[in-house]
C-alpha cells in the first residue's frame, strides 16, 4: 500500500520548481548583512521598501550565487524566519490565488508600493501558519510587474 505521504498528483495545481528567497527577521539588520556578507561574500543586489514614501525602514536583498535566489533582513525584535518563497515559471498573481481559494486557501496580493510598475507578492500561509510566498522563478526582489529588475539601471523606483 503506498503511503499518501508520498502520493503526488500526476499534474500539480501550482507547479513550483524553485526555493527563491528566504526573509529573516533579525535584530539588527546591519549586523546580519555584515555577517552574510563578510562569511559568504552575499552582494547586495537591491533594497525594498514597503512605502512610496520610504518612511519604513528598507530590507536589504543579498543575492545567492548567479540569482536570481536571495536572502533578505527585515527588523524585529524576535529572530525569526519571516516567511520563505516558492519559484514558478509563469506566475500569474490572479490565476494563483484562484487555485488556492478552489483548495481553501486564502491567498492575498500585495502591490509592492517601491516598484514602478509595482511588483505583485502574493502570500499565504500553510496548514501550519507559516508565511508562504509564491512568485515567478525571475524574481529577484526588485521592480516590474514579476519583481524581477534588480539592477539599479534596469529598476525604476518610486521614493
Amino acid at each position: 500500500m503506498r503511503s499518501t505521504a508520498s502520493a503526488q498528483p500526476s499534474a500539480p495545481p501550482i507547479p513550483v520548481s524553485t526555493l527563491n528567497h528566504v526573509t529573516l527577521t533579525v535584530q539588527d539588520v546591519r549586523r546580519s548583512v555584515d555577517f552574510y556578507q563578510r562569511i559568504f561574500g552575499m552582494p547586495l543586489n537591491t533594497t525594498q521598501g514597503t512605502e512610496a514614501d520610504w518612511s519604513a525602514p528598507t530590507v536589504p536583498v543579498l543575492g545567492i550565487g548567479n540569482g536570481p535566489q536571495f536572502i533578505a533582513f527585515a527588523r524585529g525584535d524576535t529572530p525569526a524566519i519571516n516567511h520563505y518563497c516558492l519559484g514558478m515559471e509563469g506566475f500569474d498573481a490572479e490565476r494563483v490565488t484562484s487555485t488556492l481559494a478552489e483548495h481553501g486557501v486564502e491567498a492575498r496580493v500585495r502591490m509592492r508600493a517601491d516598484s514602478d510598475p509595482p511588483a505583485e507578492e502574493l502570500m499565504f500561509r500553510d496548514p501550519d501558519n507559516i508565511p508562504v510566498q509564491i512568485q515567478d522563478v525571475s524574481y529577484c526582489g526588485g521592480s516590474g510587474t514579476l519583481g524581477d529588475l534588480c539592477d539599479p539601471d534596469d529598476r525604476p523606483r518610486n521614493r
